[in-house]
């Protein structure tokens, strides 16, 4: 039989033969199956050859006894001030770092540590008939890096006043200017000055240590409450705005129509309005060369 293009073409089928099923649905079923394997093989392969996620614990902050050796010795660095009286620097200024001191702030906290021995006698007097002593520059250094760290800068040429917590001749007003010749400060002591003795009845501001923390990296974390206050006072009478910031203007109670005898029996207790004062946290970290601890920044937050 000859063919056409166009013509029908029918699949031979014998009488009572059942018509042949489509091929298309086996493919199928072939294709689901491979796809199922697939990701079959990359999910398992995945859990086994895959990158393992590690889990670490949280770095965290221990929390140190207040009464901890090292706690109250950064404390007493920040709260120091001549004549009894501390500086107030960390509680006005709302962030400190080393490049917030000037050159008389930096001698300010670094002679803190200065001892009766650093001043040596030369054996001379000046024209007053004074003593002249002389503190290496050394030493000086070595109170800077104690204080500031190892990268604290200061200039020596600076005539420094300074009232020692210690006496020499019965005087304590050390006189400083410095000799490169000598290699230090020659210093006269010139004057007494004793500790102030604060007899007001409210004190300027409030202030307790509440939290120190040992940071992972071994520096140390100080927390400060503090409060501050104003007092007018008309006639007899006295009136106290307590506020959590040193310039007043966010004020937390205000006590009016108080009497010295008042005020002296229930006093201002920074207990009393903790929840509401301000927070001075101070950061000490580790200095690289001798793993002492130092200075490096404090911030004040009144939220």
């Amino acid at each position: 039989m000859d063919f056409k293009i166009g013509d029908e073409i029918e699949d031979y089928q014998e009488e009572g033969e059942e018509p042949r099923k489509s091929s298309k649905l086996p493919l199928i079923i072939v294709i689901i199956v491979a796809i199922l394997c697939g990701l079959l093989v990359f999910v398992v392969s995945n859990a086994i050859f895959g990158k393992k996620v590690i889990k670490r614990d949280p770095v965290v902050s221990t929390p140190l006894s207040l009464t901890e050796e090292n706690v109250q010795i950064l404390y007493q660095y920040v709260t120091y001030g001549t004549r009894g009286v501390r500086n107030d620097k960390f509680l006005k200024e709302q962030n400190v770092t080393l490049d917030s001191f000037s050159n008389q702030e930096r001698f300010y906290y670094a002679l803190q540590f200065a001892q009766v021995e650093d001043f040596i006698s030369t054996g001379k007097t000046n024209d007053k008939g004074k003593k002249i002593y002389r503190i290496a520059s050394s030493q000086i250094q070595s109170y800077m890096k104690r204080f500031f760290g190892g990268e604290v800068t200061y200039s020596e040429n600076a005539v420094i006043t300074y009232p020692f917590s210690f006496r020499i001749n019965n005087q304590n007003v050390g006189i400083m200017t410095y000799s490169e010749e000598k290699g230090g400060f020659e210093t006269i002591f010139d004057g007494l000055e004793e500790d102030i003795v604060d007899n007001s009845i409210v004190k300027p501001y409030y202030t307790e240590l509440v939290n120190a923390y040992k940071e992972p990296d071994g520096s140390y974390k100080l927390v400060e409450k503090v409060i501050y206050t104003v007092t007018e006072q008309v006639g007899e009478t006295y009136t106290v705005y307590i506020y959590k910031d040193y310039a007043h203007t966010m004020l937390i109670e205000t006590k009016t129509n108080q009497t010295a005898e008042m005020l002296k029996n229930y006093p201002i207790e920074l207990e009393d309005y903790k929840d509401k004062a301000s927070t001075v946290t101070y950061l000490f970290k580790i200095d690289d060369d001798d793993y002492t601890l130092y200075f490096d920044s404090s911030s004040i937050t009144t939220n």
